[in-house]
């Protein structure tokens, strides 16, 4: 195998995993909706590292909009060692643990920690029969999403859509449900039109900093690609909120600067505004969005998802796009995206690194 070759395969193929999660949540449904009623509607924690950290900060936002329901995101090991500063004394709120392998310690060993406080845990993973499984009442395991490669991109795809699809089934929301199962559908067609669009930001090795910027729900995902660009292609990337860029990071900005916006409908003409304001300092500006249209000169690139489905059922179509710049990136600067530097597959802990607290 070609260097990169598990990358991208596991990048264009990802509509599979779309469909695996779908498959898998199903499977489980009377069991996810005994479990959701008796969570009843308490707070939820949602919870991983790294990437499925990423994960957690799209879930929770997504997963509070559409069931009305209090949740937040929060990183393993803080839930772990920092539990004091993230709940209540005596609380104990239903955890959402996300891990690609159901290997990851940090996870494994706050989801222990809370489920002996009393919380009630479910696990969104690629594997089944795992550390972490063992330590939920039930684990959405999605084989489609498995990967060879160590940077994530296929399992955080069908995780991500798994997690919509729990929502949907917490809100009792058939709608969503069915224009979740439209996506994989769509897959082929947008990672086709993303390619070439990808490949030419990917490889200008004039742009020499990225900003990802998100609102709502999608700044998970702006996060989640700084993560990519950076483990793949070892580029100097952020993640912001759109209306936060202007204070302060806009000092940054000239030309060579890339600004990669994932535009939404709902906030549309205030991130736009922002754009306008970037692109008067010397951004270049790189657009995903859904018939982003009416633009005119204000972005260097644009990436139209064509759909025709609500802004809710959305967000997965954006992560091809950003995966394959990062990918394309690395290729150009000569490395391999199937192992970035310093990145291995989970993190394990063991011996002196594995320490409870008291």
């Amino acid at each position: 195998m070609t260097e990169g070759s598990y990358s991208r395969k596991e990048i264009v193929t990802q509509a599979a995993s779309w469909q695996g999660a779908l498959d898998a949540v199903e499977s489980h449904r009377e069991v996810l909706e005994r479990w959701l009623e008796i969570n009843g509607r308490q707070e939820l924690l949602f919870t991983g590292c790294g990437s499925t950290h990423y994960l957690a900060l799209f879930a929770a936002p997504y997963f509070q909009a559409v069931t009305g329901w209090l949740c937040r995101a929060a990183p393993s090991s803080e839930l772990m060692w920092q539990t004091a500063s993230l709940l209540a004394q005596g609380s104990a709120p239903g955890i959402i643990a996300l891990s690609r392998s159901g290997e990851t310690s940090e996870t494994v060993m706050a989801v222990e920690k809370l489920v002996e406080r009393g919380s009630r845990a479910l696990a969104i993973s690629c594997y089944d029969s795992t550390p972490l499984s063992a330590a939920v009442q039930r684990t959405i395991a999605i084989p489609e999403g498995r990967e060879q490669s160590f940077a994530q991109t296929r399992s955080f795809a069908g995780m991500l859509v798994a997690a919509q699809a729990l929502a949907s089934i917490a809100a009792r929301d058939v709608t969503l449900w069915n224009e979740l199962h439209l996506l994989p559908e769509l897959g082929e067609g947008l990672i086709a039109r993303a390619d070439p669009v990808a490949r030419s930001f990917g490889e200008d090795a004039s742009i020499q900093r990225i900003s990802f910027l998100g609102s709502g729900p999608l700044y998970g995902l702006a996060n989640e690609a700084t993560v990519k660009m950076k483990e793949m292609s070892l580029t100097q990337a952020e993640a912001y909120h759109f209306m936060e860029f202007r204070h302060g990071p806009m000092s940054m900005v000239d030309e060579e600067h890339l600004i990669v916006a994932l535009l939404s409908e709902e906030m549309r003409p205030y991130e736009v505004s922002v754009l306008r304001d970037l692109k008067a300092v010397g951004a270049r500006i790189l657009v995903i969005g859904n018939d982003p249209t009416g633009l005119g000169t204000l972005a260097d690139g644009v990436l139209d998802l064509e759909t025709t489905l609500p802004e809710r059922a959305q967000p997965v179509l954006y992560l091809p796009m950003l995966q394959l710049m990062a990918y394309y990136r690395s290729l150009d600067k000569g490395l391999n995206p199937d192992r970035p530097r310093n990145v291995v597959m989970a993190i394990v802990l063991s011996g002196a690194d594995r320490v409870d607290d008291d």
